[in-house]
């Protein structure tokens, strides 16, 4: 709903854009937008973003969204914001998961921008969101060769790793990558592998830890995020490493408590040791 205040603001920036004041226009829907939820903003503060070369602020507004599919306004404004943001892996994956053609066509950025991003990603020592979020911009031969370099690279960062890997997955690709897990060199077929959240064994093992801490409920955030990057660590091979999901969850939670992770306790110091102090 759109309350009377936010229909004020919304008519303020109309008038603004008229002006061609954007700024003013935007300022304005950002206000609209603290403390309250409204769709009409949010659309309107979208298309505004987009004019004003602020693609990536729409992307995040839009993302923010819990249903992107059901709502034909919301669908329409997330593949235009994807096509502002150049954002063609994720428009390749969005295909994917809905079957049909997208209404604007998303193309990548330049041959040479796309060089600029690979080179500059490869330099970084540490990735952020929107780092990560730059390779979306590039062709799908760049980015599938790209991805594969990264994930050969024993020391990449476990969560590039999974990202990628996932990424990889959403473009339901039929080809092998290899991948490096702990000091294994594998390889997965993105198109027969699940996401880490959608894996079985995932499911199985959060489930028990949720309910081993169902009377301590203020530790369980720790031990989730925990369980998140040791099962990350392991992905996409889960099924290499856990044979049992509720003595795995136990002895995880014995590790992280005291230390003595009982029969996966090798397991566990290795994966740790991957870790930064």
């Amino acid at each position: 709903m759109t309350s009377v205040s936010q229909k004020n603001l919304l008519k303020l920036a109309e008038e603004n854009k008229h002006k061609g004041d954007l700024a003013a226009a935007i300022q304005n829907l950002e206000e609209a937008l603290r403390g309250e939820h409204s769709l009409d903003v949010i659309l309107e503060l979208c298309d505004l973003y987009c004019a004003n070369k602020q693609e990536d602020q729409a992307y995040a507004l839009i993302k923010e969204e819990p249903d992107l599919f059901s709502n034909k306004q919301v669908y329409r404004m997330y593949c235009k914001v994807l096509k502002e943001n150049n954002f063609l892996i994720e428009a390749l994956q969005l295909k994917e998961i809905t079957g049909l053609e997208l209404p604007f066509k998303v193309q990548p950025v330049s041959e040479e921008k796309q060089q600029q991003i690979m080179q500059s990603f490869k330099a970084k020592k540490q990735v952020n969101q929107m780092d990560y979020e730059s390779l979306h911009k590039l062709n799908l031969v760049n980015f599938t060769t790209f991805a594969q370099s990264i994930l050969l690279e024993p020391i990449s960062e476990f969560a590039v790793r999974l990202s990628l890997c996932e990424d990889l997955i959403r473009l339901k690709l039929k080809d092998k990558f290899k991948v490096w897990v702990l000091d294994d060199l594998t390889e997965f077929i993105p198109a027969d592998t699940l996401l880490l959240e959608k894996a079985p064994k995932y499911k199985e093992i959060i489930s028990a830890i949720g309910a081993k801490f169902s009377h301590n409920p203020s530790q369980l955030p720790l031990m989730i995020g925990e369980t998140n990057l040791v099962l990350g660590s392991l992905y996409p091979k889960l099924d290499d490493y856990v044979d049992e999901p509720d003595s795995f969850a136990s002895d995880l939670v014995a590790y992280l408590q005291q230390r003595k992770g009982r029969t996966h306790q090798d397991l566990f110091e290795k994966i740790y040791r991957k870790f930064p102090n």
